[in-house]
């Protein structure tokens, strides 16, 4: 995995309860037009698995259905920025985070990150209607 995702903290908005994430990158970038699949299941290994570290496992009761909202909150990583790409059908496995590099190209399909971007996080916010 190239993207490690912890938990943050929980928030409640416009009826809808989600977390907030702190995106890292690791490694080599994804494919093209479908970028970093995110996977915002439980990790069972600090997000080396993949998944979401989170010692406490305080979101477990909150993502039990696909979000209805993923969305970038802030960017950190050198200039670059990304994007969300949502696939037809959500799973909790299947978001799409495509980096895209100063000047609006993306990365190349396995493009190694650079240092600031490997050095600087992203905070994404995941939705789910309250029930």
């Amino acid at each position: 995995m190239s993207v490690k995702l912890a938990y943050q903290s929980e928030r409640e908005y416009n009826n809808s309860k989600g977390i907030i994430l702190r995106a890292t990158f690791t490694g080599k970038y994804g494919t093209q037009t479908v970028g970093d699949l995110l996977n915002l299941t439980p990790s069972q290994n600090q997000g080396v698995d993949g998944g979401i570290s989170d010692p406490k496992a305080a979101y477990n009761h909150i993502l039990q259905e696909p979000p209805t909202t993923v969305a970038i909150l802030n960017q950190n990583i050198g200039g670059s920025y990304v994007a969300i790409i949502p696939n037809a059908v959500p799973t909790l496995t299947n978001f799409g985070l495509a980096m895209y590099e100063p000047g609006g190209t993306e990365k190349a399909t396995a493009a190694v990150y650079t240092a600031p971007e490997l050095a600087g996080y992203v905070d994404i916010e995941v939705l789910i209607p309250l029930q």
